[in-house]
Protein backbone atom coordinates (compact mmCIF):
# COMPACT_ATOMS: atom_id res chain seq x y z
CA UNK A 1 0.00 0.00 0.00
CA UNK A 2 1.74 3.24 -0.91
CA UNK A 3 1.28 6.61 0.91
CA UNK A 4 -1.03 7.90 -1.35
CA UNK A 5 -3.47 4.76 -0.39
CA UNK A 6 -3.26 5.33 3.37
CA UNK A 7 -3.80 8.62 3.32
CA UNK A 8 -7.02 8.48 1.28
CA UNK A 9 -8.13 5.88 3.75
CA UNK A 10 -7.61 8.10 6.26
CA UNK A 11 -9.38 10.95 4.64
CA UNK A 12 -12.24 8.76 3.82
CA UNK A 13 -13.11 8.43 7.40
CA UNK A 14 -13.02 11.90 8.01
CA UNK A 15 -9.71 11.59 9.60
CA UNK A 16 -6.26 13.96 9.39
CA UNK A 17 -2.53 13.35 9.84
CA UNK A 18 0.29 16.25 10.22
CA UNK A 19 3.93 15.33 10.58
CA UNK A 20 5.93 18.00 12.45
CA UNK A 21 10.02 17.62 13.49
CA UNK A 22 12.37 19.91 14.62
CA UNK A 23 15.77 20.22 16.48
CA UNK A 24 14.51 18.17 19.46
CA UNK A 25 11.26 15.99 18.57
CA UNK A 26 9.90 14.11 15.95
CA UNK A 27 6.42 13.83 15.92
CA UNK A 28 3.05 12.76 14.31
CA UNK A 29 -0.82 13.83 15.11
CA UNK A 30 -3.53 11.99 14.18
CA UNK A 31 -7.13 13.61 14.08
CA UNK A 32 -10.44 11.95 13.96
CA UNK A 33 -13.93 12.42 15.16
CA UNK A 34 -15.10 10.11 18.56
CA UNK A 35 -16.08 7.50 16.74
CA UNK A 36 -13.89 6.90 13.74
CA UNK A 37 -10.29 7.72 15.84
CA UNK A 38 -9.88 3.91 16.23
CA UNK A 39 -10.23 2.88 12.62
CA UNK A 40 -8.40 6.20 12.01
CA UNK A 41 -5.54 4.51 14.46
CA UNK A 42 -5.45 1.43 12.36
CA UNK A 43 -4.99 2.69 9.38
CA UNK A 44 -2.06 4.71 10.42
CA UNK A 45 -0.62 1.84 12.50
CA UNK A 46 -0.32 -0.26 9.46
CA UNK A 47 1.31 2.00 7.51
CA UNK A 48 3.48 2.64 10.42
CA UNK A 49 4.64 -1.01 11.19
CA UNK A 50 5.25 -1.87 7.32
CA UNK A 51 6.79 1.06 6.48
CA UNK A 52 9.37 0.38 3.61
CA UNK A 53 10.67 3.68 2.38
CA UNK A 54 10.31 2.66 -1.47
CA UNK A 55 12.77 4.29 -3.47
CA UNK A 56 10.56 5.63 -6.44
CA UNK A 57 8.88 7.52 -3.46
CA UNK A 58 12.27 8.53 -1.70
CA UNK A 59 13.51 9.88 -5.60
CA UNK A 60 10.43 11.83 -5.82
CA UNK A 61 10.20 13.54 -2.27
CA UNK A 62 14.34 14.11 -2.64
CA UNK A 63 13.58 15.79 -5.88
CA UNK A 64 11.11 18.21 -4.53
CA UNK A 65 13.16 18.65 -1.27
CA UNK A 66 15.86 19.71 -2.99
CA UNK A 67 13.84 22.53 -5.41
CA UNK A 68 12.31 23.54 -2.58
CA UNK A 69 15.75 24.09 -0.37
CA UNK A 70 17.22 26.09 -3.59
CA UNK A 71 13.62 28.45 -3.88
CA UNK A 72 14.21 29.06 0.19
CA UNK A 73 17.95 30.08 -0.24
CA UNK A 74 17.21 32.50 -2.54
CA UNK A 75 15.61 34.19 0.43
CA UNK A 76 17.87 36.30 2.18
CA UNK A 77 15.85 35.32 5.69
CA UNK A 78 16.60 31.60 5.20
CA UNK A 79 20.57 32.64 4.45
CA UNK A 80 20.48 35.22 7.19
CA UNK A 81 18.69 32.49 9.79
CA UNK A 82 21.13 29.73 8.56
CA UNK A 83 24.05 31.92 9.39
CA UNK A 84 22.67 33.14 12.96
CA UNK A 85 22.57 29.21 13.72
CA UNK A 86 25.76 28.39 12.75
CA UNK A 87 27.50 31.11 15.17
CA UNK A 88 25.20 31.60 17.94
CA UNK A 89 25.54 27.89 18.67
CA UNK A 90 28.71 26.65 16.83
CA UNK A 91 28.82 25.51 13.12
CA UNK A 92 29.94 22.23 14.34
CA UNK A 93 27.20 21.77 17.04
CA UNK A 94 23.99 19.79 16.60
CA UNK A 95 21.93 23.18 16.53
CA UNK A 96 24.23 24.64 14.84
CA UNK A 97 24.73 22.18 11.68
CA UNK A 98 22.84 23.43 8.54
CA UNK A 99 22.07 21.71 5.36
CA UNK A 100 24.10 21.92 1.85
CA UNK A 101 22.19 21.34 -0.97
CA UNK A 102 24.34 18.03 -1.74
CA UNK A 103 23.05 16.89 1.50
CA UNK A 104 20.19 15.60 -0.36
CA UNK A 105 21.80 13.13 -2.59
CA UNK A 106 23.54 12.04 0.20
CA UNK A 107 20.43 9.94 1.72
CA UNK A 108 19.44 6.34 0.99
CA UNK A 109 16.97 4.17 1.39
CA UNK A 110 18.89 2.22 3.84
CA UNK A 111 19.65 5.22 5.97
CA UNK A 112 16.15 5.93 6.35
CA UNK A 113 15.67 2.21 6.90
CA UNK A 114 18.32 2.58 9.54
CA UNK A 115 16.84 5.14 11.16
CA UNK A 116 13.35 4.42 11.27
CA UNK A 117 14.29 1.14 13.08
CA UNK A 118 16.70 3.30 15.77
CA UNK A 119 14.39 5.86 16.67
CA UNK A 120 11.07 4.39 16.24
CA UNK A 121 10.93 1.17 16.53
CA UNK A 122 13.21 0.54 18.88
CA UNK A 123 12.82 3.53 21.43
CA UNK A 124 9.65 3.92 23.48
CA UNK A 125 7.29 7.11 22.26
CA UNK A 126 5.95 9.31 24.37
CA UNK A 127 1.71 9.60 23.55
CA UNK A 128 -0.12 12.24 24.12
CA UNK A 129 -4.17 11.99 23.48
CA UNK A 130 -6.97 14.20 24.57
CA UNK A 131 -10.66 13.85 23.15
CA UNK A 132 -13.85 11.52 24.23
CA UNK A 133 -12.23 7.93 23.97
CA UNK A 134 -13.09 5.03 25.49
CA UNK A 135 -11.02 2.21 27.99
CA UNK A 136 -10.40 0.01 25.29
CA UNK A 137 -9.10 2.14 22.89
CA UNK A 138 -6.58 3.59 25.70
CA UNK A 139 -5.33 0.25 26.18
CA UNK A 140 -5.09 -0.14 22.54
CA UNK A 141 -2.41 2.79 22.15
CA UNK A 142 -0.50 1.33 25.72
CA UNK A 143 -0.03 -2.41 23.95
CA UNK A 144 1.24 -0.30 20.90
CA UNK A 145 3.32 1.86 22.58
CA UNK A 146 5.18 -1.20 24.34
CA UNK A 147 5.68 -3.00 21.31
CA UNK A 148 7.58 0.22 20.33
CA UNK A 149 10.52 -0.52 22.55
CA UNK A 150 11.19 0.76 25.99
CA UNK A 151 14.79 2.57 26.25
CA UNK A 152 14.81 6.03 25.73
CA UNK A 153 17.56 7.69 23.22
CA UNK A 154 20.84 8.62 24.76
CA UNK A 155 22.99 11.52 23.53
CA UNK A 156 25.87 13.58 25.32
CA UNK A 157 24.47 17.59 24.68
CA UNK A 158 26.80 19.99 23.34
CA UNK A 159 29.05 22.86 24.47
CA UNK A 160 27.50 25.78 22.36
CA UNK A 161 30.24 28.54 21.29
CA UNK A 162 28.63 31.83 20.38
CA UNK A 163 30.64 34.39 18.42
CA UNK A 164 30.09 37.88 18.89
CA UNK A 165 30.05 40.49 16.65
CA UNK A 166 29.10 41.06 13.20
CA UNK A 167 28.79 38.45 10.87
CA UNK A 168 27.92 39.54 6.74
CA UNK A 169 26.73 37.31 4.32
CA UNK A 170 26.80 38.33 0.57
CA UNK A 171 23.64 37.58 -2.06
CA UNK A 172 24.10 39.29 -5.08
CA UNK A 173 20.84 40.68 -7.07
CA UNK A 174 19.07 41.18 -3.61
CA UNK A 175 17.40 44.45 -2.76
CA UNK A 176 16.75 43.75 0.81
CA UNK A 177 18.95 42.60 3.68
CA UNK A 178 18.04 40.44 6.48
CA UNK A 179 19.31 41.37 10.13
CA UNK A 180 18.72 38.83 12.79
CA UNK A 181 20.68 40.24 16.37
CA UNK A 182 21.05 37.94 19.58
CA UNK A 183 22.86 35.94 21.79
CA UNK A 184 22.72 32.60 23.89
CA UNK A 185 20.18 32.77 27.07
CA UNK A 186 18.35 30.53 29.21
CA UNK A 187 15.72 27.77 29.62
CA UNK A 188 12.20 28.06 31.31
CA UNK A 189 12.88 26.76 34.30
CA UNK A 190 15.54 29.79 34.99
CA UNK A 191 14.09 32.53 37.63
CA UNK A 192 14.48 35.34 35.25
CA UNK A 193 12.61 33.82 32.41
CA UNK A 194 9.02 35.16 33.00
CA UNK A 195 10.33 38.48 33.98
CA UNK A 196 12.49 38.45 30.73
CA UNK A 197 9.41 36.89 28.95
CA UNK A 198 7.28 40.08 29.46
CA UNK A 199 10.30 42.54 29.03
CA UNK A 200 10.65 41.14 25.68
CA UNK A 201 6.93 41.35 24.82
CA UNK A 202 7.44 45.64 24.96
CA UNK A 203 10.78 45.03 22.68
CA UNK A 204 9.10 43.47 20.06
CA UNK A 205 7.31 40.27 21.40
CA UNK A 206 3.72 41.88 20.14
CA UNK A 207 2.20 44.01 17.50
CA UNK A 208 2.24 46.98 19.33
CA UNK A 209 6.10 46.35 20.48
CA UNK A 210 8.64 49.19 20.96
CA UNK A 211 10.58 47.92 17.54
CA UNK A 212 7.09 48.01 15.33
CA UNK A 213 6.45 51.39 16.51
CA UNK A 214 9.81 52.56 16.05
CA UNK A 215 11.43 50.54 12.94
CA UNK A 216 7.91 50.02 11.47
CA UNK A 217 5.07 52.60 11.93
CA UNK A 218 7.52 55.81 12.39
CA UNK A 219 10.49 55.33 9.93
CA UNK A 220 8.79 52.85 7.97
CA UNK A 221 11.82 50.77 7.29
CA UNK A 222 10.19 47.21 7.18
CA UNK A 223 6.92 45.74 6.94
CA UNK A 224 7.87 43.68 10.15
CA UNK A 225 9.97 43.31 13.08
CA UNK A 226 9.75 40.96 16.12
CA UNK A 227 11.90 39.76 19.15
CA UNK A 228 12.06 36.65 20.93
CA UNK A 229 13.14 33.71 23.30
CA UNK A 230 13.81 30.26 21.64
CA UNK A 231 13.87 27.52 23.73
CA UNK A 232 15.40 24.00 23.31
CA UNK A 233 16.07 20.88 24.56
CA UNK A 234 19.61 21.86 25.54
CA UNK A 235 19.65 25.33 25.18
CA UNK A 236 18.27 29.02 24.21
CA UNK A 237 18.76 32.34 22.42
CA UNK A 238 17.33 35.61 22.39
CA UNK A 239 16.62 36.92 18.76
CA UNK A 240 15.77 39.71 16.95
CA UNK A 241 14.74 39.63 13.39
CA UNK A 242 13.65 41.55 10.58
CA UNK A 243 13.88 42.50 6.64
CA UNK A 244 14.91 46.28 5.09
CA UNK A 245 15.87 48.10 2.37
CA UNK A 246 19.82 47.32 1.88
CA UNK A 247 20.21 51.28 2.08
CA UNK A 248 18.72 51.80 5.55
CA UNK A 249 20.30 48.60 7.22
CA UNK A 250 22.86 51.13 9.68
CA UNK A 251 20.21 53.32 10.32
CA UNK A 252 17.78 50.33 11.43
CA UNK A 253 20.48 49.08 13.75
CA UNK A 254 20.74 52.53 15.37
CA UNK A 255 17.31 52.51 15.98
CA UNK A 256 17.37 49.02 17.43
CA UNK A 257 20.22 49.89 20.05
CA UNK A 258 18.23 52.91 21.08
CA UNK A 259 15.16 50.96 22.03
CA UNK A 260 17.25 48.61 23.87
CA UNK A 261 18.96 51.75 26.00
CA UNK A 262 15.70 53.11 26.53
CA UNK A 263 14.60 50.29 28.66
CA UNK A 264 17.94 49.92 30.17
CA UNK A 265 17.93 53.52 30.71
CA UNK A 266 14.34 54.52 31.12
CA UNK A 267 11.83 53.19 33.73
CA UNK A 268 8.20 52.15 31.29
CA UNK A 269 5.55 53.77 31.61
CA UNK A 270 2.49 52.82 33.60
CA UNK A 271 -0.06 52.65 30.88
CA UNK A 272 2.16 50.53 28.35
CA UNK A 273 3.48 47.73 31.02
CA UNK A 274 -0.34 47.40 32.31
CA UNK A 275 -1.40 47.63 28.15
CA UNK A 276 1.07 44.63 27.91
CA UNK A 277 0.53 42.54 31.17
CA UNK A 278 -3.05 42.77 29.75
CA UNK A 279 -2.30 41.42 26.29
CA UNK A 280 0.21 38.56 28.11
CA UNK A 281 -3.16 37.34 30.17
CA UNK A 282 -5.14 37.37 27.13
CA UNK A 283 -2.45 35.07 25.06
CA UNK A 284 -3.03 32.67 28.13
CA UNK A 285 -6.79 32.61 27.26
CA UNK A 286 -6.10 32.12 24.01
CA UNK A 287 -3.96 29.03 24.25
CA UNK A 288 -5.99 27.32 27.05
CA UNK A 289 -8.91 27.75 24.45
CA UNK A 290 -9.96 23.81 23.73
CA UNK A 291 -8.66 20.63 24.44
CA UNK A 292 -5.99 20.88 21.84
CA UNK A 293 -4.41 23.77 23.14
CA UNK A 294 -4.36 22.41 26.60
CA UNK A 295 -2.83 19.87 25.39
CA UNK A 296 -0.25 21.33 24.03
CA UNK A 297 -0.03 23.17 27.29
CA UNK A 298 0.91 20.24 29.13
CA UNK A 299 3.58 19.23 26.29
CA UNK A 300 5.27 22.35 27.11
CA UNK A 301 5.05 20.83 30.83
CA UNK A 302 6.44 17.39 29.98
CA UNK A 303 9.11 18.19 27.20
CA UNK A 304 11.04 21.63 29.41
CA UNK A 305 10.54 19.63 32.99
CA UNK A 306 8.92 21.91 34.43
CA UNK A 307 6.90 22.18 37.66
CA UNK A 308 3.32 21.46 37.36
CA UNK A 309 2.41 25.21 38.94
CA UNK A 310 4.71 26.92 35.63
CA UNK A 311 1.57 28.65 34.01
CA UNK A 312 0.15 29.79 37.53
CA UNK A 313 3.60 31.62 38.56
CA UNK A 314 3.80 32.82 35.05
CA UNK A 315 0.82 35.06 35.33
CA UNK A 316 1.69 35.56 39.10
CA UNK A 317 5.05 37.29 37.62
CA UNK A 318 2.48 39.27 35.18
CA UNK A 319 0.53 40.44 37.91
CA UNK A 320 3.25 41.51 39.88
CA UNK A 321 6.51 42.81 37.80
CA UNK A 322 7.45 46.48 38.34
CA UNK A 323 9.12 49.11 35.69
CA UNK A 324 12.08 48.94 38.11
CA UNK A 325 12.64 44.72 37.79
CA UNK A 326 12.02 45.33 34.13
CA UNK A 327 14.88 47.85 34.05
CA UNK A 328 17.18 45.92 35.81
CA UNK A 329 16.76 42.79 33.98
CA UNK A 330 17.58 45.02 30.58
CA UNK A 331 20.77 46.11 32.07
CA UNK A 332 21.43 42.67 32.98
CA UNK A 333 21.28 41.09 29.49
CA UNK A 334 20.87 43.21 26.71
CA UNK A 335 24.93 44.37 26.50
CA UNK A 336 25.75 44.92 23.13
CA UNK A 337 29.24 43.69 23.17
CA UNK A 338 27.54 40.55 24.12
CA UNK A 339 25.77 40.32 21.10
CA UNK A 340 25.75 38.38 17.42
CA UNK A 341 24.81 40.20 14.46
CA UNK A 342 23.89 38.28 11.58
CA UNK A 343 23.13 40.76 8.24
CA UNK A 344 22.69 38.74 4.87
CA UNK A 345 21.99 40.55 1.74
Amino acid sequence: ISAHDISDKIDYQGGYVSQDIDKDQASVTLYGLNDKIETIFDIFNDGFINACFPKSELEKLIAIRKNGFNISMEKVSTICRQEFNKYIFGKDSQYGKVAEIEDFDKVTQQDLIDYYTEFYRTHKPTLFLVGKVDDSFIKKLKDWASKMGTTSPTYSPDIFNQTKGRIRTSKDGAIQTAIRIGQLMFQKDHPDYYNFQILNTILGGYFGSRLMANIREDKGYTYGIGSGLSVLDDSAYFFISTEVATEVVDNTLIEIYKEIDKLKNDLIKANELERVKNYLLGEFLRQADGSIAMMENFKNIYFNNLNKDYYTNFIKAINNVTSEQLKELANKYWIKENMLEVLAG
